[in-house]
């Protein structure tokens, strides 16, 4: 344990190379929150198959006495659940029946999670959906954030066929025979489509109908077709891809804030179907996916569900192959946790309080790392430190913190890769520990001794590397 701590203090002090380290001014306004980030922000979506029992074994993927995947959850932070994706309308696939539901809602309160639970919209009828639906809210409505009418509807309807296909299930669903309470997530579009998310946000009394607006999302696009995995793993890192959240962020949610709602990013990744082999399951995607947790946070989202699972199903482009943007994974003792957990946990480190204002002032020899602040109870202050400068050219950033006030304690947590490959899938840390196949975790906080002058933390963050300064004010 000594070791470890001491090791966290050494990568903090000493960069990777001999490179001489570039100053960076990080300036937080810890005066003005911006928002609390919501307690089940991060989450997960999983296909519907994945709620029937295996073939094989007759055993439920979801159930409340699958240890190693619910500590896993609990570990990682994860506080929502979207069941759906393309098996939810797929008529080869059965609709679960009361005891697969039973055995997914016993998971969810093993783990302390809310649901988003997907009802049939193809070759079914708004009486057969409504059964479905009045079983889960009469037995798990504490547990239920909201149900899914069909998913990504906008890849065989056009937008007026589908609203008035929804409107016929809703109007059933919500008869008093059924779920009069029921609130929905719609339209779940893919990101070809944010129009719908627009248009339907502004239809009249989705205000009362809706818990919030659902969309799809996957930047870089169908993993399948990304020829060079080199760039793809350099653009998951790069600055141009904030712009790139900017304009889909425009595309729809200004219209969602307008007429009162919220909205949720119920199912993406960085890359679409199943994702893109060498970059979405690397280290690369570690660091990416901490950032974009926290751009969303930073521009209004209610969540963020990760789609997971363990294979990507037929029917999708290419072979049956296995899923490389899932964070963890089924293994022969338990759950492994994959590069993307390890970033979702960083997440968790640095992000239970209020959102605040966070500058890069100065940055002249312009290191590709971004910053994010947390106020937190107790005087507590989370600066997350992204440096996503890589290889032999990678600078490292000589981090000063100004947060405004006298720092009485301050400690550091780190998420890195062995040698800093961005190209790997092993040898990933947070806290000096990786994860156990159990779902435990046993990473430590280290105390920085060296760097803390009054109201001004200094920190090196070398290149590909994460990190988590939690600072306690007098």
């Amino acid at each position: 344990m000594i070791l470890k701590r001491l090791y966290g203090c050494l990568f903090l002090i000493f960069s990777s190379g001999s490179m001489a380290a570039s100053p960076v001014t990080v300036r937080v306004d810890a005066e003005k929150p911006i928002r609390t980030i919501p307690e089940d922000f991060c989450g997960l979506s999983y296909e519907t198959k994945m709620v029937l029992a295996n073939t094989n074994t007759g055993k439920h993927y979801f159930r409340g006495d699958n240890l190693p995947l619910i500590t896993a959850f609990k570990t990682l932070g994860i506080k929502h659940l979207r069941v759906g994706g393309n098996t939810a309308e797929r008529s080869t696939v059965n609709i679960p029946d009361e005891k697969d539901i039973d055995q997914l809602f016993a998971f969810a309160k093993a783990t302390g999670l809310k649901v988003i639970y997907s009802v049939r919209l193809e070759k079914n009828t708004p009486e057969a959906a409504a059964k479905i639906a009045r079983y889960v809210s009469q037995k798990y409505g504490d547990l239920l954030s909201c149900f899914i009418l069909g998913n990504e509807p906008n890849k065989d309807m056009k937008y007026a066929e589908f609203l008035a296909e929804w409107k016929k299930f809703r109007e059933v669903l919500v008869s008093p025979e059924f779920v009069p309470s029921a609130k929905f997530c719609a339209p779940t579009s893919t990101d070809r489509n944010p129009d719908w998310s627009r248009d339907m946000a502004g239809e009249p009394g989705m205000k009362e109908m809706l818990a919030f607006i659902g969309q799809h999302y996957y930047p870089g696009g169908d993993g399948p077709n990304i020829k060079d995995i080199v760039k793809a793993r350099d653009d998951m890192l790069s600055p141009g891809w904030h712009p790139k959240y900017q304009a889909f962020h425009d595309a729809f949610v200004p219209a969602v804030l307008k007429n009162g709602l919220k909205f949720r990013m119920n199912e993406g990744s960085s890359f679409s179907k199943g994702g893109a082999l060498g970059a979405s399951d690397t280290y690369s995607a570690a660091l990416w996916i901490l950032d974009y947790l926290y751009w969303w946070a930073h521009h209004d989202a209610s969540g963020l569900n990760f789609h997971s699972g363990q294979k990507v199903l037929p029917g999708t482009a290419g072979p049956d192959k296995p899923n490389v943007y899932t964070p963890l994974t089924a293994s022969a003792n338990g759950t492994t946790i994959l590069p993307l957990g390890y970033g979702i946990k960083m997440f968790d480190l640095g992000s239970h309080g209020d959102l605040l204002p966070v500058e890069v002032a100065k940055n002249i020899d312009r290191v590709n790392l971004v910053a994010y602040g947390v106020a937190a109870p107790g005087k507590v202050l989370y600066v997350t430190l992204i440096n996503r400068e890589y290889g032999p050219k990678g600078k490292t950033a000589e981090a000063g913190i100004e947060g405004g006030k006298f720092v009485e304690k301050a400690e550091t947590i780190t998420m890195s890769q062995g040698n800093g490959d961005i190209s790997q899938v092993e040898e990933v840390t947070v806290g000096g520990a990786k994860f156990g196949e159990d779902g435990t975790w046993g990473g430590t906080w280290s105390g920085l001794t060296q760097g803390v002058e009054g109201k001004k933390v200094k920190l090196t963050v070398p290149p590909a590397t994460a990190v988590v300064a939690k600072l306690t004010y007098r």
